[in-house]
């Protein structure tokens, strides 16, 4: 079940004070419900006025409505007349068991009907903080596909911006549900008319689009990053922005985002395929099931299945905000909205995985892990050492990997990773020696990766040191070699080549790097 008020709590206390603490009050009426902050209409949950609901109007910390007014309000002007189902701020998907919810079309377009009715309200909470917890059912043809619990709680910052929750339980019943793999789908925020960054002619405006990787507005399609951020001027003049967060803890993080410069910022996890084409082509590829002719709708290879009897989590978090992304230190709100152990190990992870070395020093280079749970302390600490060492930090690699292994002994690829510090940024062969010896100790000859990674670490500095006779030694510990991937193969190959070279044994050395290339070449 959902569960965030931790982070909520967390954000309250670190990040911003408040000169004076605002009130938020959750209203049920007939056809919505209206929240408000000291009085003043901050949105709408309305969940009559169409097939699907929607939050709407959203006014930003300037008292400016900061999302598109069209369809609800026509003729204002500087919006464009598009995309009738780009509804302010709502969820939704493309298609779930062939239903398209996105559209929430009528038969004349889509051959079915798609709708999602609230169900019942669980519980609304008024007060420092604001919450409300109701179920949702998507109807498709008339018949439940799934039930959904949403959670929004709205948390007021300094100067009248605000954080608010947006968590989504999806439940499947007694038949599973399936995703497809669309580039329609997720969270979706339709920002005001004056803060797009350019409209479907090319005509450009003042606003922009920043992700958490760096990427710039249509740079910013379809790639993955932690947040993205809408920047522009709302109706004053003066610079806000949204930005989006996708948890950590979430299906596919980080998500990919469907941003586009007409306004449309979007956190889609059950698209894959449709993210890897670059941003103009789907101006002219329909998806299905208007289309027929786009690749990536044929391929399924992001499609999702809740199974019978489960459900899927998605948490998000969305930041009202003065100013630009950096202004707004939208970076400082994700960290704390991402402050738990559980949730910064999944970003290393992630940045260790997309080789964002130098981002992942910049995040977490001063955190103190050691005051975690000893097991995820010693794989931060681990990831972060990785890190260091390949920026070439080798006494911070040092520290890191060896506080990570008093937390966990056993912790055998971090004492290789120590190892090869040692060997390649400290010049410390002595140590790296005894380094990887120890391992080898610990692991045993075998033809896994780890103690043949070792052996030939071993020979190369053996090697170094004009030690032929104890780097052969070393090596023919395998023999011939029986049962050993051919990518290891090559490698101890070479390092018999290198070894048998400094012997001044030239026909064995060319036999042997002859051997390796013979392999290599095989397919």
């Amino acid at each position: 079940m959902l569960n965030a008020t931790l982070p909520l709590i967390i954000a309250c206390v670190l990040v911003f004070t408040r000169t004076a603490a605002a009130e938020v009050s959750i209203v049920e009426l007939d056809d919505r419900l209206r929240v408000s902050i000291d009085g003043q209409l901050f949105t709408e949950w309305r969940h009559k006025e169409w097939v699907a609901p929607f939050l709407y109007p959203v006014v930003g910390p300037n008292g400016e409505t900061v999302t598109r007014h069209f369809p609800m309000r026509a003729n204002v002007p500087g919006e464009d007349a598009d995309h009738p189902w780009h509804r302010s701020i709502r969820f939704s998907h493309s298609d779930v068991n062939g239903f398209n919810f996105w559209w929430a079309p009528g038969k004349e377009r889509a051959g079915h009907t798609a709708e999602i009715k609230l169900e019942r309200i669980e519980r609304i909470t008024s007060g420092k903080t604001g919450e409300v917890v109701f179920w949702n059912q998507w109807l498709g043809d008339g018949k439940i596909v799934l039930r959904e619990k949403v959670r929004l709680a709205f948390l007021p910052l300094e100067n009248w911006q605000l954080l608010m929750d947006y968590d989504l339980e999806l439940q499947a019943a007694d038949q599973p549900v399936l995703f497809g793999d669309k580039r329609d789908g997720g969270l979706l925020v339709r920002v005001a008319g004056s803060m797009k960054v350019e409209d479907e002619k090319g005509n450009k405006f003042q606003g922009s689009i920043l992700n958490s990787r760096g990427d710039r507005n249509a740079d910013a399609w379809g790639k993955q990053a932690e947040w993205a951020d809408y920047v522009g001027p709302d109706a004053s003049g003066k610079t806000v922005g949204i930005a989006m967060f996708d948890h950590p803890s979430n299906l596919r993080f980080p998500t990919h985002w469907h941003a586009r410069m007409y306004g449309l910022i979007t956190a889609n996890r059950f698209g894959t395929d449709h993210f890897k084409a670059k941003y103009d082509d789907h101006k002219t590829v329909v998806c299905a099931p208007a289309g027929k002719a786009c690749p990536a709708c044929l391929s399924h290879s992001g499609d999702y299945t809740i199974p019978a009897q489960s459900s899927l989590t998605l948490r998000h978090r969305v930041y009202f905000h003065h100013g630009d992304s950096t202004a707004a230190k939208v970076a400082d709100q994700y960290r704390v909205y991402t402050a738990d152990p559980a949730a910064m190990l999944v970003r290393l992870r992630v940045l260790q995985r997309d080789r964002k070395w130098k981002e992942l020093i910049e995040q977490f280079g001063t955190e103190n892990f050691e005051t975690w749970p000893a097991e995820d302390a010693s794989d931060a600490l681990h990831l972060r050492g990785q890190a260091h060492s390949i920026l070439k930090n080798g006494k911070l690699a040092e520290a890191d990997f060896k506080s990570a292994l008093k937390l966990n002994p056993s912790a055998d690829l971090v004492l290789l990773n120590l190892a090869d510090n040692y060997a390649n940024n400290l010049g410390n062969e002595e140590q790296a020696l005894a380094t990887y010896r120890q391992l080898l100790t610990k692991t045993g000859k075998s033809n896994g990766w780890l103690p043949i990674h070792t052996t030939i670490a071993i020979a190369r500095l053996l090697t170094d040191q004009v030690k032929p006779d104890e780097a052969l030694a070393t090596l023919q510990q395998y023999g011939d070699m029986p049962g050993m991937a051919p990518v290891w193969r090559i490698k101890m190959l070479r390092a018999y080549g290198h070894a048998y070279a400094a012997q001044g044994k030239e026909q064995e050395s060319l036999a042997k790097f002859r051997e390796a290339l013979e392999l290599e070449s095989q397919p």
